[in-house]
């Protein structure tokens, strides 16, 4: 009887096999993670597009019901920074004058000067985040708004600032008055030009999103 044939691999197949799966593994992993990558950045270039086009659009809906830009806030508030609220490119910082309504949004009117009560509006950064601080009137009986609160003070009384936008970078915004002319004075603003920059790291990559807008102020009482 003669012995059966047995093939197999030699150490040296066995050995490039081992390579070229490996050379094949690393390949593939390679393209999933750049898949991954590039994935990953577009939905953050999708989400950053998508924020700041909703951060836009209410900033704009606020505007267009707003008596105007105020230099500083005249409404008392305890948890402002020291020195109070300052309209300021450089801090980043926009108060804007709005109408007090009540629930049924009529206006609530001051019966002394017969024009409506004012609330403030202001827009401010901290760290890469923008929010709005809400101040109420207080003298305006049936206020909706109430006043909020950074959020580590946060109560059912007084609410959190409203996070409008994460990874936010900056909010310039240029005043102009009746004419169409840059101003510097917030009480002759009669529309407001706002651009927006948020930025975001991926992967090593710094993604940038630059959006601006133009509105007009509606209302002056």
């Amino acid at each position: 009887m003669s012995a059966s044939n047995q093939q197999g691999y030699t150490i040296t197949e066995l050995m490039i096999s081992v390579s070229v799966s490996s050379i094949l593994f690393i390949a593939f992993l390679t393209v999933i993670m750049n898949y991954f990558i590039l994935i990953t950045r577009n939905n953050a270039s999708i989400e950053m597009t998508t924020s700041s086009q909703n951060l836009l659009r209410s900033t704009v809906d606020n505007l267009r019901v707003s008596n105007g830009v105020r230099q500083t806030n005249s409404i008392t508030d305890a948890n402002a920074p020291v020195g109070g609220w300052n309209t300021s490119n450089t801090n980043f910082v926009i108060v804007i004058s709005t109408p007090a309504v009540n629930s049924a949004d009529d206006y609530i009117i001051d019966p002394v000067t017969g024009s409506p009560y004012m609330n403030e509006l202001v827009y401010y950064k901290s760290g890469n985040s923008l929010y709005k601080r809400n101040l109420a009137n207080p003298s305006a009986a049936g206020n909706r708004l109430r006043t909020s609160c950074p959020a580590a003070i946060a109560s059912p009384s007084c609410p959190a600032d409203v996070n409008l936008a994460d990874y936010f970078q900056s909010m310039s915004f240029s005043l102009y008055d009746q004419d169409g002319t840059l101003t510097a004075d917030p009480a002759q603003a009669r529309s407001i030009g706002i651009n927006l920059n948020m930025q975001r790291n991926v992967f090593g990559s710094l993604l940038s999103l630059d959006n601006n807008i133009r509105v007009s102020l509606r209302n002056r009482f």
